[in-house]
């Protein structure tokens, strides 16, 4: 065969890789510390679940999305500690926001309202979420709010409960709820392939019938090093253990990158 045809063969074979690899679902849990962060890029959009602590968060974008993409579609704040949504303070005045989702609690603290106030810089309004409702990416494509309550005084039981549906691969975000909410959810659809595991591997979340719920085969904890809460605890990681899930931690593996072609995912760091 002649080699400029075999060069054009190999040249559209690594073109049509590459097409695929940019349609396929991509999580990336980044290491921004003690703290939620995680980028989902589908479908030409990003999804951003949490900001973490500090503008970490600035420096892992960057590192993750093209130099030239600045617009994050969908901004999700699963509740208001600090550790959850600060990050995002700054990410305002970097990246065009589409929407904003929240739930229905409004805590009156500092934090909060410099937060509201960036928005109302920017003429950005939120997006008030409810248990059931679901956005609609493409077809087989979305992500359902399992949780949203904004009643209770501790602020993880308020935390959003949201499942991603990339045809066949299913991933349970969960902030930082607690076991206390974790029960009032066990007659939901939670069965998911990959779980963002609860507040950081705290001893407080992913009880056991929560787990057996879901039947995670996945299990990826946001913790920072050296941590003072030290998380994860040991009692969740047994947990975590006893279930049978393969688990990485941004404490230990940095940035983690979860890649799904709809039918099977494989974990990078």
């Amino acid at each position: 065969m002649n080699k400029y045809i075999i060069i054009i063969l190999l040249t559209l074979s690594f073109l049509l890789f590459s097409l695929k690899e940019e349609n396929n679902l991509k999580v990336s849990f980044l290491d921004i510390g003690q703290g939620d962060s995680i980028l989902v890029s589908v479908n030409d959009l990003n999804i951003l679940i949490d900001g973490g602590p500090n503008n970490l968060l600035l420096h892992e974008l960057g590192e993750g999305l093209p130099w030239h993409e600045r617009k994050i579609d969908y901004l999700v704040i699963s509740h208001y500690h600090a550790d959850h949504f600060v990050g995002f303070i700054e990410l305002i005045n970097k990246y065009e926001i589409g929407e904003v989702l929240v739930t229905d609690h409004r805590p009156d603290d500092f934090l909060y309202h410099v937060f509201m106030n960036k928005l109302k810089e920017y003429n950005y309004t939120v997006t008030v979420v409810n248990q059931g409702d679901r956005f609609q990416i493409s077809e087989g494509v979305y992500f359902d709010i399992i949780l949203a309550d904004c009643i209770h005084e501790d602020y993880n039981d308020n935390s959003i409960v949201l499942k991603f549906k990339y045809y066949n691969t299913k991933i349970l975000f969960t902030g930082d709820l607690t076991s206390v909410q974790e029960k009032t959810i066990l007659n939901k659809d939670l069965g998911s392939e990959i779980l963002k595991v609860g507040h950081h591997g705290s001893r407080w979340s992913s009880s056991k019938e929560f787990l057996e719920a879901i039947q995670p085969k996945v299990c990826i904890i946001q913790s920072g090093r050296d941590n003072s809460f030290g998380h994860p605890h040991k009692e969740a990681v047994e947990r975590l253990e006893g279930i049978g899930c393969e688990i990485y931690n941004t404490q230990f593996n940095n940035t983690i990158t979860l890649t799904s072609d709809g039918n099977e995912y494989w974990v990078d760091f």
